[in-house]
């Protein structure tokens, strides 16, 4: 059995920074995905192993030896639609069938919760959110086993702890800390928590009791059953 090892995409992202940070301090072994190779020295200073990918290409040779892969990459708030869907759909596609193909054990992908609904988006986040929702089902169809993250609106507070569970029906949406987000990705792969859809905003609610509960085997109400994730007539 291969030594756990994560291959974080979007490594210098907002998120992904914090996802790294966290996976440091949990001493799991560490591969960052880079677009840059300025941005080495931070991840070397944690000690991850390095590699260089251009998610518009073909990135496959960064999936050696992997066993869980963590896709936190996003558009840039400024950024078009070709982008938006160059990253945040395409290369999610990419990324599913190269764990599929390498049989990683796990993929964690962080999305947005108006993936649910990307009509009811502002005009201006319509077209991302519907990117999200299309490779949130590519996932979920691909046949790899997969957690998916639907965070509301993102903040850089510091990590709260605590989180509600929110679905398409959620009309209060607190901002959750990227922090807390991070928090989440890590946990998912070291507690296993696999094929399911976990959407979520700001609330009381203590991270680590809310994925107890979703890493039981009947938890399919708690977790907001996946099928609202991958609609087939998208």
């Amino acid at each position: 059995m291969k030594t756990l090892k994560v291959l974080l995409i979007g490594a210098h992202g907002r998120t992904g920074r914090l996802i790294a940070a966290r996976l440091h301090d949990e001493a799991i072994p560490l591969r960052a995905m880079l677009r840059k190779s300025a941005h080495k020295s931070e991840f070397a200073a944690m000690g991850a192993e390095i590699v260089l990918g251009d998610l518009t290409n073909d990135f496959s040779h960064a999936f050696d030896d992997i066993t869980h892969v963590i896709y936190a990459a996003g558009s840039a708030d400024n950024e078009g639609v070709h982008e938006q869907r160059a990253i945040d759909r395409d290369a999610v596609m990419r990324t599913a069938d190269y764990a599929k193909r390498r049989r990683v054990q796990q993929l964690v992908v962080v999305s947005a919760l108006s993936a649910f609904d990307p009509a009811k988006s502002g005009f201006a986040f319509r077209h991302y959110s519907r990117m999200k929702r299309e490779a949130d089902a590519y996932v979920t169809q691909r046949g790899v086993p997969y957690a998916i993250l639907r965070p509301g609106p993102l903040s850089d507070e510091p990590a709260h702890g605590a989180i509600a569970l929110a679905n398409e029906l959620t009309m209060h949406k607190p901002d959750v800390a990227r922090d807390d987000v991070a928090c989440i990705a890590v946990r998912c792969v070291t507690r296993g928590i696999k094929n399911r859809l976990i959407a979520f905003v700001g609330g009381e609610a203590p991270i680590d009791i809310v994925l107890s509960a979703l890493s039981h085997p009947h938890a399919h109400e708690a977790a907001h059953a996946t099928h609202h994730a991958a609609p087939t007539s998208l």
